[in-house]
């Protein structure tokens, strides 16, 4: 009995040891891709997950929550990835109650963007449906960014890196041809870092909608200002091909 009891003890270990983490237990593998810093929870490399054709290439596009707590640690991290553009996306007084993001991070990256990503209904749904209405400009821009080599690597960034960081990193993710789950599954990740951070299914379902509803990704963004050669360029700057079967 003995000998039997100590086999399924051992038994559980292995199947303890050998079962998935967490990174590895989610589509989008989001322990995987964090990038671990003292002022915010919330910050992820977008590298890593499937794209057509391949996968999202590592250490190009970083999605965050706002880096005004910024430690010079964390700073020394992103000098060292070489982070040449970040796309500030927080209200004018966000900025004013917390503060802009922190110097010594910023004065070593030459492109630096502050483009207000509002909304004129809110919060949740209401909010999400008028911020895919109301920023095609800002969305031109975003992508008009990415189509160029220079830019890159970018950050961009809300306040919490959840609501207006996951709607551009839905749409950019919707270009690259990420399976759907997968993006959703990147976008309720922030509820699980942090669960005071509130996201839900259904907003991010009307990401979709609002896509849907032009006919998908391209004719959505093709309407907002964006070319078939910046797509391109996009594509062609994020992909890791995958390797040829033998």
């Amino acid at each position: 009995m003995r000998f039997r009891l100590a086999l399924l003890s051992l038994a559980s270990l292995l199947l303890l040891h050998s079962g998935p983490s967490l990174g590895e237990s989610y589509p989008s593998a989001p322990q995987s891709r964090m990038v671990p810093l003292d002022g915010t929870r919330n910050t992820r490399d977008l590298g890593g997950l499937p794209v057509q054709g391949g996968t999202f290439s590592k250490g190009k596009v970083i999605r965050s929550g706002a880096l005004c707590f910024a430690s010079k640690a964390d700073a020394e991290k992103f000098h060292k990835m070489g982070l040449r553009t970040i796309v500030e996306l927080r209200l004018d007084n966000e900025i004013g109650k917390d503060g802009p993001d922190k110097p010594y991070l910023t004065e070593k990256v030459p492109h630096l963007h502050h483009w207000p990503m509002s909304s004129s209904k809110g919060p949740g749904l209401p909010a999400y449906q008028t911020y895919m209405a109301e920023n095609g400009k800002l969305f031109r821009d975003f992508f008009t960014l990415l189509a160029k080599k220079e830019n890159l690597p970018l950050l961009f960034h809300c306040s919490a890196g959840k609501d207006r960081t996951g709607i551009l990193a839905a749409l950019l993710l919707e270009l690259m041809g990420t399976p759907r789950e997968v993006i959703t599954d990147d976008y309720l990740h922030s509820m699980r870092i942090t669960p005071k951070l509130k996201v839900e299914k259904a907003w991010i379902d009307a990401v979709y909608a609002a896509i849907d509803a032009d006919g998908g990704i391209e004719p959505f963004l093709k309407k907002r200002g964006v070319t078939e050669a910046q797509m391109a360029a996009v594509r062609a700057h994020l992909t890791t091909p995958s390797l040829a079967p033998r």
